[in-house]
């Protein structure tokens, strides 16, 4: 469906662009065609015009030579000269037809051909008949000045109907593309920006909502091509958030040293788990870890060896925990060790079990402590049971771990309870 929809909408772009390539080769035609058409009408008007006033100028010469001879009691000589002069105007008469490029076939051109050159005196009457052939010619001369004009003025209409019409051509396939956009296109892409708006108010919480909302737009409607790669690269690149998001929230909660939670985390946990434990009426154990003279090995040995057994007894407490634990590095040599939904004997059994895989650790340099051994005591506080809130709670485990550390070091004390679960051979 994805592949048809972007075949029909390529097609229907391409088809678009030829449209609008053809009309406008059609209009430079059309434009070309008609410039050339009314430059050869108006040079034809031209010549017409022109040959037109060379008959009106003959015309007027020989209706005064006619109203001349027309006069009674003219000397001879005057006579003579006027006879003279008629015969000049009928000679340009006769070779007007020859000199103003009047086609031979034409009405005019065969009107003129049967005209001869006069060599002879003219009467008064002959010369009312040429007038009257002059008149003939100019009113036929005057006719085709018009009919060209005429054709002028259609042809004038003719290209603007064709240009009308190749106009609205144009604008019929242009909105029908611009529909088309509007319909695939900013139609659904105004939807994806307002649920993007809605969803975005708390952007950290909702980016996960944000690109399932773009990869349905894409399931639920047909979108364009556009709004498709809209939609995707916008879900591509909340999923792209969300795990550096992931991966920034890891290196805020995670202590850089041991990869353990670390203090902010566990107390924003703990506060939680508490008030979730009021709510349901269960049980919460914490657990205070600390290694026994760890400064003492730090001294014989080195930071760099102490962050090894740091980094070490991190992993053996990970291994140990549980999913739903939270285990995080409290502060220098001090883990944390928190079991929601746990009571006081089962986080004994693991924070004794942890005990006594540290204790049969062989850590570099061990040999050099002051009992011969890189130990751990832990305490053990749960609620609600040894305390009423999350403060209470962390005080009693970490006073549990003093006196763990009081009876002698690598134990187990459960606070107020002053028997050791279990102490070293």
């Amino acid at each position: 469906m994805k592949y048809e929809n972007d075949t029909n909408s390529k097609g229907f772009i391409r088809l678009a662009i030829v449209s609008g390539v053809a009309a406008l080769l059609l209009a430079i035609a059309g434009t070309a065609w008609f410039g050339a058409f009314q430059s050869s009408r108006l040079r034809e008007i031209a010549q017409t015009q022109a040959f037109c006033i060379k008959l009106v100028e003959c015309r007027s010469a020989i209706s005064l030579i006619e109203r001349q001879i027309a006069e009674e009691q003219l000397p001879a000589t005057k006579v003579a000269r006027l006879q003279s002069s008629l015969r000049i105007e009928c000679a340009r008469f006769i070779d007007i037809g020859r000199s103003s490029g009047i086609a031979p076939e034409s009405m005019l051109g065969r009107w003129l051909k049967n005209r001869k050159p006069i060599t002879g005196s003219i009467s008064h009457e002959s010369l009312q008949f040429m007038i009257v052939d002059l008149d003939q010619m100019i009113e036929a001369t005057t006719i085709q000045i018009a009919r060209e004009h005429d054709l002028i003025a259609a042809s004038l209409n003719y290209y603007l109907v064709f240009i009308t019409l190749l106009l609205i051509v144009v604008m019929l396939t242009g909105g029908r593309l611009i529909i088309s956009t509007y319909r695939h296109s900013i139609i659904p892409l105004n939807q994806l920006a307002y649920r993007l708006t809605l969803m975005n108010r708390n952007l950290p919480e909702s980016l996960h909502d944000t690109a399932t909302a773009a990869e349905n737009l894409l399931c639920d409607s047909e979108p364009s091509a556009e709004i498709r790669s809209v939609s995707e690269s916008v879900a591509d690149l909340c999923h792209v958030i969300e795990e550096k998001n992931k991966k920034l929230d890891e290196i805020y909660i995670r202590d850089e040293k041991t990869n353990l939670y670390n203090y902010r985390h566990f107390k924003e946990h703990l506060i939680i788990d508490v008030e979730r434990a009021k709510r349901f009426g269960s049980d919460i154990a914490l657990a205070m870890i600390d290694i026994d003279y760890f400064k003492h090995y730090n001294d014989r040995n080195g930071h760099i060896a102490g962050d090894r057994v740091l980094v070490r007894i991190a992993e053996m407490i990970r291994q140990e925990c549980r999913a739903t634990d939270i285990p995080s590095r409290f502060g220098g040599d001090e883990f944390a060790l928190l079991f929601p939904n746990t009571d006081r004997y089962t986080a004994l059994e693991i924070a004794e079990r942890l005990r006594s895989i540290i204790n049969d650790e062989p850590f570099e340099h061990k040999h050099n402590q002051p009992d011969g051994q890189l130990t751990v005591s832990i305490g053990i506080a749960s609620w609600p049971d040894d305390a009423g809130d999350w403060h209470a709670l962390i005080n009693n485990a970490d006073h549990a771990l003093y006196e763990a550390k009081s009876a002698g070091r690598n134990i187990v004390m459960a606070y107020s309870s002053p028997l050791a679960i279990c102490e070293s051979e």
